[in-house]
């Protein structure tokens, strides 16, 4: 009878409960726990969960729920920047908040809700969190995806001033990110001018679906030269001023060559607005 052999496969990826790091299943640190063997990358992280193997485990189930200490975006397990501090492994999303979050830790980890901002330094060089080749002197906007640039090597604090999305404004958190739902850069909040906005573009709405669906009657309660009138009037300050920042960074966009939403939101909203007037 012919005998079968069958070949362990070494080279398969597992991951270290404590630190995430890759490791093969003849991993040389191995630890049994509960009838399954788990393997380390090393001495040092072996040593740790056999200390407390039901923490690490316990962690092991909120791999989706990691977020970067520093912007708050949410990451992986295997993500490719992370940091060690105090027997704790921190992920990050891009290499600038890695090294912030080096630099130092403290800031992070044991924020100051009362602390004061930072103020803005017309001399230090400042640099986006998502690209990092991107520098210039003072205080500004990223010309590839429209986020606050920040000081180079100086880290955020925490403030009471709130962040919202633009397209989003019940997205509300107390620092600066991206919009869980459409990935756009979250500004300081703008209360007054979604508010206002939204007093102008109330009435607007009504008038023009009443005079779609009921344009005898509207007639009848105004003149039809006079509504629409009215409409651009109330229109105007909306789109002009409610929608500055958008206008703003998409000509920065088309300036750099770097087409972003902010490009399709400024060109949308103005020919729109453009063609309604003539």
């Amino acid at each position: 009878m012919p005998v079968t052999t069958i070949k362990k496969d070494t080279n398969t990826e597992l991951l270290d409960p404590v630190c995430g790091m890759s490791v093969t299943i003849d991993a040389e640190n191995q630890y049994r726990y509960k009838g399954e063997t788990y393997r380390f990358c090393s001495s040092n992280c072996h040593d740790k969960f056999q200390l407390h193997p039901q923490g690490y485990l316990d962690k092991q189930d909120d791999v989706d729920e990691l977020t970067d200490p520093v912007c708050g975006m949410s990451v992986t397990l295997e993500a490719e920047n992370q940091y060690e501090h105090e027997g704790e492994m921190y992920r990050f999303c891009s290499n600038s908040c890695h090294d912030k979050f080096k630099q130092h830790p403290e800031q992070y980890l044991n924020l100051d809700k009362t602390a004061e901002p930072v103020k803005e330094d017309p001399s230090a060089t400042y640099t986006c969190p998502m690209h990092p080749e991107v520098e210039q002197q003072g205080p500004g906007t990223c010309p590839k995806c429209g986020m606050a640039l920040e000081a180079k090597g100086v880290p955020v604090l925490q403030t009471k001033t709130e962040y919202t999305c633009p397209m989003h404004p019940e997205i509300v958190q107390d620092e600066p990110g991206s919009c869980p739902k459409c990935g756009m850069a979250l500004e300081p909040r703008m209360s007054r001018r979604f508010w206002f906005s939204a007093i102008l573009a109330f009435p607007v709405l009504i008038s023009a679906m009443a005079a779609e669906f009921w344009p005898v009657a509207m007639a009848e309660i105004i003149d039809p030269s006079l509504r629409q009138w009215l409409e651009m009037f109330l229109a105007t300050p909306v789109v002009l001023w409610g929608g500055w920042i958008f206008y703003v960074r998409a000509v920065q966009s088309v300036i750099t060559l770097n087409l972003n939403m902010f490009t399709l939101i400024g060109l949308g909203v103005s020919i729109a607005w453009i063609f309604s007037v003539v």
